[in-house]
């Protein structure tokens, strides 16, 4: 689904009006014929002229989303709704961004009060709906996307994520599987009279196989698919997916440099490239991915730096491996597994003591894990 191109028109509201004009002008024109650089910098130069311009500021945070910066959008959307909140569209693209960012924790407030503020926005319960299933909570995505599909009934990819929210669903929920595996093929069948053609049919099939434990015929399914549309966005990162899990590390990488070639490609790839080539024994061809993976998806930054614990480890730099592992823990990876990798290097590394008091950490975070969980406290 593309994102709605929205910016705000200015009015003369600097010292300078001529080359307010000229710089505003010039900024919408450039955000309207695709060049978002140099519709940044005529926004730069608006706010020079006039600080503290919501509307000037909408319009740099789009300019810098639609180049992908999404550090800067993240920061010129936060200064709209300090000025003025009721630009609401601020909110959107602050949730959108943080999910591009593979943050949807953080998105995800905007998306729903911006989803309150405006319920009918399509785009809105799209957005609030891909946050919702990014973490895991496919019953919200299910009524976000219902929502959309009020609104737009014939939109596949909102159809797509709808029936993808019952594969999800029935993962979790065993007892409902029979309901929604019908509610699955409802929608399924409404994207084949929308469109036969539609790509999204044999994501669908190769979802429910794989949901199903039929892995090969979920590989089939999008190699078939891979073969006549080689180009669309998540489809290589998904079969890579599978060739991981599989431990079939060669067709992995090559899914994934493939995904990485693309114009837009899913972020995460540079995560897996990373893993994958770790667990193909190449660790220093998967440093520079993962390194990557820190800046591009900063929401899986503390995977990213464990497995960055790990190529050194495997590269026999145990002082960079603690310290790429204390660097995961401080993003919250305070795993058993963490410690103990930890624990290994810092061994490695001729530092005994911290050796010892990360592998208790690991010892005691292991046995905390077997226990049972009190429901009933507080």
């Amino acid at each position: 689904m593309r994102h709605l191109l929205f910016f705000v028109a200015l009015g003369l509201w600097a010292q300078n009006e001529d080359a307010f004009a000229r710089h505003a002008a010039a900024a919408a024109a450039a955000l309207q014929s695709g060049d978002y650089a140099l519709a940044e910098r005529e926004n730069r130069e608006v706010l020079k002229l006039s600080p503290g311009l919501a509307e000037a500021e909408m319009n740099l945070g789009l300019s810098c989303y639609l180049q992908k910066k999404y550090e800067d959008a993240i920061q010129a959307f936060q200064t709209v709704l300090r000025l003025k909140p009721q630009l609401s569209n601020a909110r959107l693209f602050l949730g959108i961004s943080y999910f591009d960012r593979n943050e949807p924790a953080k998105g995800l407030p905007f998306l729903e009060k911006y989803s309150v503020e405006r319920p009918g926005d399509l785009q809105g319960q799209y957005y609030l709906a891909l946050a919702y299933l990014d973490l895991g909570r496919e019953r919200e995505a299910e009524q976000a996307l219902q929502m959309a599909q009020r609104i737009d009934p014939r939109n596949v990819d909102v159809l797509y994520h709808l029936a993808q929210t019952y594969v999800g669903e029935a993962r979790r929920e065993p007892a409902r599987r029979e309901q929604l595996a019908r509610e699955f093929s409802s929608v399924f069948a409404q994207i084949e009279r929308i469109d036969p053609q539609s790509f999204r049919i044999a994501q669908l099939r190769a979802a429910f196989a794989e949901s199903r434990g039929e892995k090969a015929q979920a590989m089939r399914e999008l190699e078939g698919l891979l073969r006549n549309d080689p180009h669309t966005r998540g489809l290589h990162y998904t079969l890579g997916c599978l060739y991981m899990e599989a431990e079939q590390y060669s067709p992995a990488l090559q899914q994934f440099l493939a995904e990485l070639a693309l114009a837009n490609p899913e972020p995460r790839t540079y995560l897996q490239l990373g893993h994958t080539y770790i667990a193909a024994n190449q660790p220093q061809q998967g440093l520079n991915y993962l390194r990557k993976a820190v800046t591009v998806t900063p929401g899986s930054a503390g995977m990213a730096w464990v497995d960055i614990g790990r190529a050194y480890r495997a590269l026999d730099k145990p002082a960079d491996a603690v310290a790429a592992f204390d660097k995961a823990i401080q993003l919250g990876e305070r795993k058993a597994s963490v410690y103990y990798q930890l624990g290994l290097a810092a061994r490695r590394a001729g530092d005994t003591a911290r050796s010892r008091e990360a592998l208790a950490m690991s010892q005691k975070l292991r046995e905390d894990e077997k226990q049972p969980i009190d429901l009933h406290r507080n």
